[in-house]
């Protein structure tokens, strides 16, 4: 008897608590439950991911979205997959086989729209819209895509987006990103991708348990991400761009007060807004030459030499040293670019004609480790900290493994340098010895127009010359171009400084053996700008050539327009290796 009211009771507890429960999960967690029912049954079929611009230093835009049509399809709802993909060839440019591959692929949710080529032309839009009763599961819908002003001439500034990588997923999982999303994959894209970045909008729709599409509910508005205002100028990255044409190599500039870069190409370039095509082109259309192409920098080091030499009193300015077209150190022969050689000449005419024997033997006087002392002085061996991803530190080696005071001296042996470098080196120079870090990114506004960053410059070491160095190096940089190897970058009414440089190249690499530089400022006596010319296959000359009619062009635009943040003012062959 005792046992069966234990029992009752038992029943009656257990009844209790479950009431009790059921009252707490209906009635009292109703609302939480509810909007979370709601919630599992509402998706957004995403549009896109909105992006900031990207505008130049004058609000020129350099980068926006623009809305497109993308093809879609739901793969639950697909009939035959080879009969769909093959009359879908007909349509859009698309291989079959790739089609097949998307069509045929498993997916986590066969409800769920995928994406089979986005951006399509009017042209597939409107057939694919034709035949839209021969393609079940198949639509188009819209969708956001990235379009860059300049194309390939702006390519390596601003980057490209690509969809993440798993690599990636892992790596900013931390950044409420996820499988299938669209990223900033170089360049500017890619530093400042967290800034760029928006939040989604799209279709609400409603699902079933299952996942199946039941009905549209509305739209959820997108929210752009902040834009960029560049210290770059449109027009000046245009007019370089154009100078280089397709020679391989590249142009950056800057200004020597600052630090702000003023333009930056790199050719070969790929299409940003469809970087698949390059990449099974040939000549590395996806280096920046500016900051990850590293180099012997040639004769251009001999602003550092001359430097090192007078300050060290290694050699006074007078000093002069025989040029017969060779010298012979040990059992080497060193040669003159200039095969009969320049005869008796002091530093006041080496530095214009670029003589690799008085450079040679100043080096030996002065020394290899206080020649790599000075290079390390002006930076070279690190990265600059530009704003934009994968630059290369170069290379300034240690004394046994430099090859030599000789290679030193005339900026060849094992030294390495970026183009990026050189412009600081070149812009140092022309401001009295201020290091600038150099930036592209001037400031960051929000949609509603909030300062979000605003990006000053920043001074990171002032390297002290002498007055006395630095108004002979000086006198020498503006003789380069008035009556030396520079000769090609005079431009007409405005003094321009600068060094030509022609590297060897490493003897496994094919083509032309020498690299061509040409880095200058001007106006000589009053700088405002800085400029650096690259040519992966050439000589300086040609180097020195680009270099002045980027320069002509860009003070012939200031005049035109008689506007503009940066404002210049007015105030032989190369062979050496």
């Amino acid at each position: 008897m005792e046992q069966e009211k234990l029992l009752v009771n038992l029943v009656r507890v257990s009844l209790a608590i479950l009431l009790l429960r059921c009252f707490y999960l209906q009635i009292i967690r109703f609302p939480y439950y509810s909007a979370l029912s709601r919630k599992q049954s509402i998706r957004t079929i995403e549009s896109g991911i909105p992006r900031g611009k990207i505008l130049d230093r004058n609000g020129r835009v350099l980068a926006e979205d623009n809305p497109c049509f993308d093809l879609v399809f739901v793969p639950y709802d697909l009939k035959s997959p080879a009969e769909e993909a093959e009359l879908l060839k007909g349509y859009i440019q698309m291989d079959r086989d790739k089609l097949r591959e998307i069509f045929t692929r498993r997916y986590r949710n066969p409800f769920d729209r995928i994406v089979i080529k986005k951006n399509l032309s009017p042209e597939e839009v409107a057939v694919v819209s034709e035949n839209a009763f021969r393609l079940p599961g198949i639509f188009v819908q819209t969708g956001i895509r990235r379009h860059y002003l300049l194309g390939k001439a702006a390519a390596h500034l601003l980057g490209h987006l690509g969809e993440i990588s798993e690599e990636q997923l892992d790596r900013w999982k931390d950044r409420g990103l996820k499988a299938g999303d669209v990223i900033g994959q170089d360049g500017l894209e890619r530093y400042y991708d967290d800034f760029l970045r928006g939040l989604p909008g799209g279709i609400l729709v409603e699902v079933d348990a299952l996942g199946h599409h039941r009905r549209i509910l509305g739209e959820k508005e997108l929210r752009p991400g902040h834009d960029l205002y560049l210290t770059v100028d449109r027009t000046f990255q245009e007019v370089a761009a154009e100078a280089l044409g397709e020679n391989e190599g590249c142009v950056v500039a800057m200004d020597p007060r600052n630090g702000q870069v003023l333009a930056l190409v790199s050719w070969p370039a790929f299409d940003p807004e469809n970087p698949e095509k390059a990449l099974a082109s040939s000549g590395k259309p996806f280096l920046n030459r500016v900051i990850q192409g590293q180099y012997p920098p040639g004769s251009v080091f001999k602003i550092v030499t001359e430097i090192a030499a007078l300050e060290t009193m290694s050699i006074e300015e007078h000093d002069r040293i025989e040029c017969t077209g060779e010298m012979v150190v040990g059992d080497v022969v060193f040669h003159c670019w200039k095969e009969e050689g320049h005869g008796w000449l002091d530093i006041n005419l080496a530095l214009p004609f670029s003589c690799n024997i008085f450079f040679g033997t100043i080096g030996m006087k002065t020394g290899v480790a206080r020649l790599l002392d000075y290079a390390r002085l002006f930076h070279l061996g690190q990265p600059t900290g530009i704003d934009l991803p994968g630059e290369k530190s170069g290379l300034v080696p240690e004394v046994n493994q430099s090859g030599g005071p000789l290679n030193i001296a005339i900026g060849q042996g094992s030294l390495l340098t970026t183009p990026l470098q050189l412009l600081s080196l070149v812009a140092s120079v022309a401001n009295g010895g201020n290091i600038w870090k150099p930036y592209v990114v001037k400031k960051v506004i929000s949609p509603t127009g909030k300062l979000v960053r605003d990006v000053t410059p920043q001074l990171l070491r002032t390297v002290y010359v002498t007055p006395e160095t630095m108004e002979v190096l000086k006198r020498g940089l503006k003789n380069v171009v008035a009556f030396g190897t520079g000769s090609a970058a005079a431009v007409p009414g405005v003094e321009v400084a600068g060094k030509t440089g022609t590297a060897q190249r490493g003897t496994s690499e094919t083509g032309m053996s020498t690299h061509g530089a040409f880095a200058c400022y001007a106006p000589a006596d009053n700088p405002s700008l800085s400029l650096v010319v690259f040519l992966d296959r050439g000589a300086s000359k040609q180097a020195a050539r680009i270099a002045g009619v980027i320069l002509r062009k860009i003070l012939l635009s200031l005049e035109e327009d008689g506007s503009g943040e940066t404002a210049v003012s007015s105030g032989g062959t190369d062979e050496d290796f």
